[in-house]
């Protein structure tokens, strides 16, 4: 037996030898349906598919708090929010049926050495001292967090091992070094393990208690209405998490019924921990794995039909073999060997050609894609690669060499005479094929039609300000040496100074900066005048900006006035300016200016004080897109420095780049230990927004083209054969007087009904697709006509296209030369 195997596999390296042009086009074929898809799924493993880091992972969860708003559209809708802390350390108590919950805040701070060296802003969080223990990670070095560090006045830190090494060199004498974070001296006490992220979606590179968080008078741990925890929970042996999720479900009621502030919190949300660590992106990675697929089966479809054609000429050749005794099954292994190798080849050729992509893709993805860190090739992506090769191999070559199999060796020789034409049945198979692949192409692009009219109309959103030549850039201001007051006096000074720069127009600040979003969020609000109810109150994003803000970003203002350099006095009369949406949702009919509404925000020491509207100005776009166009309103900063710092904004002329350097060598004069951050120009923030719209459009309208093209030259194959197998009988037409426009027209004819039957059948696939895709779709109808229509027409072009050289091939015939021909 093994040397029938080798004889056959010997024999298959000959017959590709024979025919290298049919060898290449084979192996190129699938080496290019392999390696896409051996790309996509590297991205898919690394982020959906594998399992975090942590034992036991099953048992971990990711709790939430679900808010079920008065106002919601559909009565009884809610949705998952993050939870306050005096909630958590309820569920902490009462809860039966968790080993540990721990909470976690993501925080970005400046962290440097005691001396101020290695000054940046990076990603962190305040943590609960048993975070680490509930995950089932320990420190590599020092050790972990305890009851004690969560006390008021205990300040300690735990750095992550990509700091540890980029900060302090690796040195093992970095615990009990002072750190400062935020400004603040803390004390490191241990350093993670290499790989350990957390949260996985946005890894940390320092943790610290929430100790800060529970000093002062009024300390936020006691804030029940203020939500700023994500919650993990490890549940306890044997515990299912339908069990805990009706725990806790009836603990949250005790809240809600409780405390007013809980009133609409009345129940939680629990998924697997690995489900909130990728986020929204199951879907979009989804689609790209399912789109791949198609590609790797009109791939399939083309070298089947390619196999179908070849063994054509190869059937008295097996039919000789049947003759002299070879059995059938003998016959389909040879052929499998030979498809067998073929496939492996092209995986090969697919496998290492999508490693030299993926290191290029992974620079490309957007920002916000989680687990990045995860992605690469390796045993995992090999085993799959050579699980595909197979499986390609087993759907293009099985059907191919079972038919050829199947022949009858007399019928075979008495068809391949020459004086013998194909019956009319001889090529269903080819057609099924092209109709397939022509169908699988057609959904593909329809697919990717809509996706790009949807970007369009995303990237032709009018942000409502001037991007041309405008840049914001972050200071970073702590609270410790910058109390609120004394940032106003501050930005002050190093907006006069910028202002001051050649080239520069307009220099000003606000925060959160339009289209970037922010840390502010909704804020609820009472209007003079207007009755509403206590729960159900109006509310609009807040923003804090100073004089110039609107002129810098060339904002239009519809009516009133925009702040003055009076306004922006802490013991200026309360103003505020609202935008076009708040006057219409708030004050229909009517006109704002000089009334006074109030904000209530969530910062129980600030003072609640009316404010009058001065002015009316345009819609910015936000930051969502879903949602661009929100009520908002903006208060002069030095009325309220209590929030967030404010951004820089400038207006200069030429490239907005080139002013980094001066920029942060001005702020550098007024404090060296306040670095800038986030520089960047208003342009490439909007680009940001649609970043992951556009890495999804991209690739999958990339597959569209490639899946076109194999579509075309799978119809041009078949059509190629079917005129080199028909010659003597378009021969023999012209002879009878057909003309060559005629036999054009045939052929051309014959192209036209396999690519109407593969878009009839595809539209039935779209019309399915399409539903599936609807949420990935912006202001664009799911059987958009001009879409399908466009998609139509270029498909019936490329057909046509593909069709061509054969219907000439076939027009320039010889009569007299084909039926001399023995």
């Amino acid at each position: 037996m093994p040397s029938t195997f080798r004889h056959d596999f010997i024999f298959a390296i000959r017959q590709f030898r024979l025919s290298p042009g049919f060898t290449v086009t084979v192996t190129l074929t699938l080496a290019l349906g392999i390696g896409a898809t051996t790309v996509i799924f590297s991205l898919v493993d690394g982020v959906l598919l594998r399992p975090l880091p942590f034992p036991e992972v099953d048992r971990l969860v990711s709790i939430r708090t679900m808010e079920f708003p008065p106002d919601a559209a559909t009565p009884g809708a809610g949705y998952p929010d993050v939870s306050s802390y005096p909630d958590f350390f309820y569920w902490q108590r009462q809860n039966h049926t968790f080993e540990s919950l721990a909470s976690y805040d993501p925080q970005t701070r400046l962290f440097s050495k005691t001396n101020g060296d290695g000054a940046q802003v990076i990603e962190g969080g305040r943590v609960s001292a048993n975070l680490f223990s509930t995950l089932g990670v320990k420190p590599a070095l020092g050790r972990d967090f305890t009851a004690e560090d969560e006390l008021p006045g205990h300040r300690v830190v735990i750095l992550s091992h990509e700091l540890w090494v980029s900060l302090y060199g690796s040195s093992t004498d970095v615990i009990g070094q002072t750190a400062k974070l935020s400004d603040e001296p803390s004390i490191i006490i241990g350093v993670m393990p290499a790989g350990f992220h957390y949260i996985t979606n946005d890894p940390g590179m320092f943790w610290a208690t929430y100790a800060a968080d529970t000093e002062g008078p009024t300390p936020r741990t006691s804030f029940r209405d203020w939500n700023v925890l994500s919650v993990v929970g490890r549940l306890k042996p044997g515990v299912t998490p339908q069990q805990a999720l009706a725990d806790l479900n009836a603990v949250q009621r005790g809240v809600a019924q409780h405390y007013s502030e809980g009133r609409y919190r009345s129940a939680v949300f629990m998924q697997p921990l690995l489900n909130e660590a990728v986020g929204d992106i199951r879907p979009v990675l989804s689609i790209l794995l399912a789109s791949v697929g198609m590609v790797l089966l009109i791939g399939c479809a083309n070298v089947a039909g390619l196999l179908l054609a070849r063994s054509t000429s190869r059937r008295p050749e097996v039919a000789v073999r049947v003759a002299l005794g070879a059995s059938r099954m003998r016959i389909v292994r040879q052929l499998m060997i030979e498809s067998l190798l073929l496939s492996f080849a092209g995986g090969l050729v697919g496998f290492f050609a999508s490693n030299a992509l993926l290191r290029l893709g992974v620079r490309a993805l957007p920002s916000d894609v989680p687990r990045v860190y995860n992605i690469s090739i390796d045993a995992r992506v090999l085993a799959f690669a050579v699980v595909l090769s197979a499986a390609t191999a087993l759907i293009f070559g099985l059907l191919p060499a079972w038919k050829t199999s199947c022949s009858d060796p007399a019928h075979t020789l008495r068809d391949s005479g020459v004086h013998m034409t194909p019956g009319r049945h001889r090529n269903r198979m080819h057609h099924t094929l092209v109709v397939a692949e022509t169908a699988l192409g057609f959904s593909l692009l329809i697919g990717s039609g809509l996706l790009i009219k949807s970007l369009m109309h995303m990237l032709h959103l009018d942000p409502g300000f001037d991007t041309k030549g405008t840049v914001f850039f972050d200071i970073a201001l702590t609270n410790k040496r910058y109390p609120d007051p004394a940032k106003v006096p501050f930005f002050d000074k190093v907006i006069s100074e910028l202002a001051a720069i050649p080239g520069v127009e307009r220099v000003a600040a606000g925060q959160p900066v339009p289209g970037r979003g922010g840390s502010w969020g909704q804020s609820a609000l009472t209007i003079a005048g207007h009755v509403d109810k206590p729960d159900n109150l109006p509310s609009a994003n807040a923003h804090a900006v100073t004089p110039g803000f609107f002129e810098t970003l060339s904002i239009p203002l519809l009516r009133g006035r925009t702040f003055t350099p009076h306004d922006n006095l802490a013991s200026s009369a309360p103003v505020a300016i609202i935008n076009r949406s708040f006057a219409r949702r708030y004050f229909p009919g009517e006109d704002p200016i000089g009334h006074y509404f109030t904000p209530i925000f969530e910062h129980k020491d600030e003072p609640t004080r009316a404010r009058q509207i001065i002015g009316i100005v345009g819609d910015t776009l936000d930051e969502d897109i879903w949602s661009p166009y929100e009520p908002r309103f903006f208060l002069p900063y030095a009325q309220n420095p209590t929030h967030q710092r404010p951004a820089v904004v400038m207006k200069v002329a030429g490239d907005p780049v080139s002013y980094e350097g001066v920029a942060r060598t001005i702020v550098a004069r007024f404090d060296r230990d306040a670095p800038v951050f986030m520089y960047q120009t208003l342009a490439a923030g909007l680009r940001n927004n649609v970043a992951q719209p556009r890495f999804e459009t991209m690739l999958v309208s990339g597959f569209a083209v490639i899946a076109l093209l194999l579509s075309a030259s799978g119809l041009y194959a078949v059509l190629s054969y079917v005129v080199a197998e028909r010659i003597r009988e378009l021969g023999l037409r012209v002879a009878l007087g057909a003309s060559r426009s005629n036999v054009v027209a045939l052929v051309l004819q014959r192209a036209l009904l396999l690519a109407c039957l593969g878009i009839i059948a595809g539209l039935f696939a779209s019309a399915f697709t399409s539903k599936l895709m609807n949420f990935d779709y912006f202001q664009v109808e799911p059987f958009d006509r001009a879409t399908y229509l466009l998609v139509t027409v270029v498909l019936l072009l490329v057909s046509l296209i593909a069709a061509l050289a054969p219907a000439l091939r076939a027009a320039s015939v010889d009569p007299i030369c084909t039926l001399r021909e023995p």
